[in-house]
């Protein structure tokens, strides 16, 4: 009878805690989803999360003997490092430690220790094992049996009193530990990996895949929102069109790889040009847009110039020959006239296509009320 009651309580906490993992896979992947480009601020909302599984795991424990528990609490703790990052795992076992504190009872200290153990053991593991490594099970078979060790905190007590607990108790906690963190890793892993295709996918359908740049669906969805934010804030905004001079003339005369080859050194040259903040995107064919965020035209119109001036010293080499190019550029602003993405976009077109007309090589700007004479070329 007592044998089939033991049995009952290990498959009651089998199940609530298979139910908790698999909340927090959901959990796991909204924030991996949400918060891919933000590492500080997702380690720590992944840290809280791990932290707060393994409490919620301590709270539906059963108790097998006086004062010890059966439940997973330090799964989560374990793969908090693997799977969150240092920042999760430091926050995740500081939590955990923290709620068994609060529970108390005759074997405190010792989950306490078992506890910083198992996070201490998924920050080992979790520097051995490369990051690319984790998207494997691998890894897991290695986390597991090291963080199921914790039971030995147990022998902080007595050894007399020690021995006989960690038998009936430490036992059949660390084989629940080994299967915890089995299946909750392998839930991880697939999440990990299923987020991260979806990411693949979306910056393939928003990227140019000659230059790695944004393309224009993307340019199209970034500019709407920013000035949207910008008349909301009531903040500048500009936007640079520019396109290389006889692009063509490179392509006939010395083919489409040389064509290809001056799109990728002129995309790096604008990417490393521009601050953080600002969008470079491939427009179409040879036409670059620059979207600038808190940018009034002055400013505007002084990177442009630079830009123009870095393209006309930018040495390209191929096939042994080294390419030169000019670039003009038109500048827009938001402004009474342009309070729309559309026509910002329509404005630096027009103000292009006058620096075309110019003579190329040269910057223009539109301006509402009256618009500069090109800027010569120096």
């Amino acid at each position: 009878m007592e044998e089939s009651s033991a049995t009952g309580t290990i498959v009651t906490a089998l199940a609530g805690g298979i139910g908790l993992l698999a909340l927090m896979t959901l959990i796991y992947g909204t924030v991996l989803y949400r918060l891919g480009d933000r590492p500080r601020l997702r380690q720590l909302c992944l840290g809280l999360m791990f932290g707060a599984g393994g409490v919620a795991a301590m709270l539906q424990s059963v108790p097998i003997l006086p004062g010890i528990y059966l439940d997973v609490k330090t799964v989560p703790v374990a793969l908090a490092a693997p799977f969150g990052g240092p920042l999760a795992a430091v926050l995740a076992a500081g939590l955990v430690s923290a709620g068994r504190v609060a529970v108390g009872g005759a074997g405190m200290v010792s989950g306490v220790i078992g506890i910083l153990a198992a996070g201490a053991a998924g920050l080992l593991v979790r520097r051995l094992v490369p990051v690319s490594g984790w998207r494997t099970a691998r890894p897991l078979f290695i986390l597991a049996p090291v963080a199921a060790l914790h039971p030995l905190s147990i022998f902080v007590l007595p050894w007399e009193v020690a021995l006989p607990i960690f038998v009936d108790g430490g036992l059949p906690i660390a084989l629940f530990t080994v299967g915890g963190i089995l299946m909750l890793g392998t839930m991880l892993g697939r999440e990990r990996r299923r987020v991260d295709t979806e990411k693949m996918l979306r910056d393939a359908a928003l990227s140019d895949p000659l230059t790695g740049l944004a393309n224009r669906r993307a340019f199209f969805a970034a500019i709407d929102r920013t000035v949207s934010g910008a008349l909301r804030h009531e903040t500048p905004v500009s936007l640079l069109m520019l396109d290389i001079d006889h692009f063509k003339a490179v392509n006939d005369s010395r083919g489409h790889d040389a064509g290809d080859a001056v799109l990728v050194a002129l995309s790096r040259l604008l990417q490393r040009s521009v601050r953080q903040s600002d969008m470079v995107a491939r427009f179409g064919g040879e036409e670059f847009a620059i979207l600038l965020p808190n940018a009034p035209i002055d400013g505007a119109s002084l990177l442009a110039e630079r830009l123009r001036c870095a393209v006309r010293d930018l040495a390209i080499a191929q096939d042994g020959a080294v390419l030169h190019v000019t670039a003009s550029i038109g500048v827009s602003t938001l402004s009474a006239g342009t309070d729309r993405a559309d026509a910002m976009i329509k404005a630096a077109d027009m103000a292009l296509y006058r620096a075309k007309q110019g003579g190329r090589d040269r910057v223009c700007r539109h301006q509402e009320a009256a618009v500069k004479e090109p800027v010569p070329v120096s």
